[in-house]
């Protein structure tokens, strides 16, 4: 009887993401392309899930695809993020000059707090940020890539992120309801 280290995975086994570690001490996950043709696609998705779910410090994404879906899952995120905040602020400042062109501002703040809070903030890839400037190559065994241009993830600490979020966006929520008051009882 094969123990389950020898026993060869069949295409709908999760290879165990232990096995592309890179080293203990760099807490780094590296996704390979998958080079069995017979392989499902879904594989390397379920490799990263399993990665981002493990909260992996790094995650090192070989398939071309994937990591290219990855960065624009992400962007998608963070401009979730800035739009709620930048517009919150904005619509707290503006609110200063006069009330009435807050509105918009804070509608949109508020309208994307709550798609991220909804769609995007209970997602693991929302503790990751792509390393597009290669601050963290140190990290990862080079003589362990097979891709010459892999997408590497970082995890970062969001709380003070989602504090400020959060803070800014309810800030603004409560200015609109307010202002929308205002306007309807005159």
């Amino acid at each position: 009887m094969a123990t389950p280290r020898t026993k060869k995975p069949s295409d709908n086994d999760l290879v165990p993401v232990e096995s592309y570690l890179c080293e203990e001490q760099t807490d780094c996950v590296i996704i390979h392309e998958t080079l069995d043709t017979h392989a499902p696609p879904e594989k390397s998705e379920r490799e990263l899930d399993k990665a981002m779910l493990s909260k992996h410090s790094t995650i090192v994404i070989e398939p071309h695809n994937l990591g290219e879906e990855c960065i624009r899952y992400i962007r998608v995120g963070n401009a979730l993020h800035k739009t709620a905040v930048l517009s919150g602020i904005t619509a707290l400042g503006v609110s200063t000059v006069r009330s009435t062109w807050s509105l918009p501002f804070g509608g949109v703040s508020l309208a994307c707090a709550a798609a991220y809070h909804f769609s995007w903030q209970h997602d693991p890839a929302c503790k990751y940020q792509v390393d597009s400037a290669g601050h963290y190559l140190h990290r990862i065994p080079l003589e362990q890539l097979t891709s010459p241009e892999p997408v590497i993830l970082v995890r970062r600490d969001d709380e003070v992120r989602k504090k400020l979020h959060n803070t800014v966006a309810c800030a603004a929520g409560i200015l609109l309801v307010y202002q929308l008051v205002s306007i309807l009882r005159q």
